[in-house]
């Protein structure tokens, strides 16, 4: 199996929002037409200097970058986007910056001039500046440590100050109850660049003690840590938690001292590719306790590969496949191009989206009722899967309005589907979902395989029984035809499209589902034989 790694600073980011509270990811561009059915959605006009902003943004000379950007607020004083832009202007000169004293320097009039929870965040962030720069080892590592030190204790001070926190909501205090233990992450990292191990420990030790999350960056500064001490076994067990959210190079240094500790490799890939697949609980088997009349709750989720606040959710529906039969739950995932474009989105994922009007990740819903939203990282995973799985044993044990059965069989490239129903229901629609049991793909929020992917998405005939198919070669060519719609209109290019189906691996969902209201009055799950 690949070693799949990405490196993005913006996953750090949002990991802090991740530690600091639940945050979901929302869309930066309007959703594909709604279904014929619906009406038209109304697109939103943004102003003309939006466009020109997000092309200065993809400049990569750092000069050409702010001069453009200089010639935007110049040219829309007045404009909505002033914070973005100056934020770009002041990261591309920091990007320019061949010594900690520069970066300090254009830190400071920010500084002075914040105000509330800036006045703290700001000294994380700005710690990144210094400790995610591209010349780092060029600068002074005591100047390293010293600047974050000073970040770190300055804003420690901030924290238990009574004056500042008055100017607190009580909104923000969990945001900055947050930070205080990622000022220690910071520390640790500076003293890990100084070569300085033992400090590194201590800061990593009072970085657990407020409260800081064990989540993939922690592990992986505890692996450098433990490595500089020369504890071997311990940086590999650490490496390898990290390795299990695709963190940074973990993988690779994982590789390196499994081979050390081992003397060959032998072994190695199967051990990462059943911690890829691991979930961080072990959700029991679920065995109802009292009588089942043939409901079957349909839950659908929208998610992200790129979205970070994603992975709780994906994980909890992870949790939902291992524990409930296919009887008792329906499970449909659509992929979304929030917040980042994602290679596994397809026209029915857009035209669902479009339907419920689902314009961030992750969103779920229950038997077409929007419910639980929210996200988080791994360690959230389990409290997500709970909230499902209650909402899902509240419903389960209704009596169903219909009643149906399905089956579908694969004939060359061909899905060919049989449904039938009980009764046809007055203005409801019957749906038909191709699904594929597992793709394999590495984006940013560290998540490898993803798991019931809606491929295809059909409106059939409401009759007593019926038959409908797929055709898996036209569906990939749609998906396909999409993702370079996608790349042509905004000039963005994937490094790798999934739109290709596996066909050894597919099931179909039917349900039906009230068009007015958007109930789902009951479903049923086939796998393809």
């Amino acid at each position: 199996m690949k070693n799949m790694i990405f490196r993005n600073r913006t996953v750090i980011l949002i990991g802090i929002l991740l530690v600091i509270g639940l945050i979901g990811c929302s869309k930066d561009k309007e959703e594909a037409p709604a279904k014929k059915e619906d009406p038209p959605a109304k697109k939103r006009e943004r102003p003309p200097e939006y466009d020109e902003y997000r092309a200065a943004m993809r400049i990569e000379d750092l000069d050409a970058k702010i001069k453009e950007l200089e010639a935007l607020k110049a040219k829309y004083p007045e404009t909505q986007y002033m914070r973005n832009i100056e934020s770009g202007i002041s990261g591309a000169k920091i990007g320019l910056c061949t010594s900690v004293e520069e970066i300090l320097d254009l830190q400071k009039p920010r500084l002075e001039s914040a105000e509330g929870l800036s006045k703290l965040s700001f000294r994380y962030s700005f710690s990144l500046d210094i400790l995610d720069h591209k010349k780092l080892d060029q600068f002074d590592s005591k100047k390293v440590t010293q600047a974050v030190a000073d970040y770190a204790q300055k804003g420690l001070m901030l924290s238990e100050d009574p004056e500042y926190l008055e100017t607190i909501t009580e909104k923000q205090l969990p945001r900055l109850k947050g930070y205080i233990p990622m000022l220690y992450l910071a520390s640790a990292r500076a003293y890990l660049n100084e070569d300085s191990p033992e400090k590194s420990k201590d800061a990593l030790k009072s970085y657990i003690e407020k409260e800081g999350r064990k989540d993939k960056a922690f592990y992986y500064y505890l692996a450098q840590t433990e490595e500089k001490l020369g504890n071997s076994n311990e940086a590999f067990a650490n490496y390898f938690e990290a390795a299990a959210e695709n963190y940074k190079d973990s993988q690779d240094k994982a590789k390196e001292l499994y081979n050390k500790i081992n003397g060959s490799l032998e072994g190695f890939e199967a051990k990462l590719e059943a911690k890829l697949r691991e979930l961080p609980f072990h959700p029991e088997h679920f065995t109802p306790e009292e009588e089942w009349s043939g409901k079957t709750v349909l839950v659908e989720l929208f998610t992200g590969s790129e979205c970070p606040p994603c992975v709780a959710a994906d994980l909890g529906f992870d949790g939902l496949i291992d524990s409930y039969d296919t009887k008792y739950v329906a499970i449909l995932e659509y992929h979304l191009h929030i917040p980042r474009p994602d290679p596994m989105t397809n026209p029915a994922d857009l035209d669902r989206a479009a339907y419920y009007g689902a314009r961030s990740t992750p969103s779920t819903f229950f038997d077409g009722e929007k419910k639980l939203g929210g996200g988080g990282g791994r360690s959230r995973s389990e409290a997500k899967y709970d909230q499902y799985a209650d909402e899902i044993n509240s419903r389960l044990f209704s009596e169903p309005v219909v009643q149906l059965k399905l089956e579908a069989v694969l004939d060359g490239n061909i899905v060919k589907v049989k449904y039938e129903s009980d009764k046809v229901l007055d203005n409801a629609d019957f749906n038909i979902a191709l699904v594929q049991m597992e793709e394999q793909y590495a984006g940013v929020n560290g998540i490898v395989f993803h798991k019931l992917v809606v491929r295809d998405f059909l409106n059939v005939d409401a009759s007593l029984s019926h038959q409908a198919s797929f055709d898996i070669a036209k569906v990939e060519d749609a998906g396909e035809l999409h993702l370079a719609d996608y790349e042509k209109e905004n000039s963005f290019q994937f490094k790798e499209k999934h739109f290709k189906i596996n066909a050894s691996e597919l099931r179909v969902v039917f349900f039906v589902q009230d068009k007015e209201t958007k109930k789902v009055y009951n479903a049923v799950v086939a796998d393809v034989k």
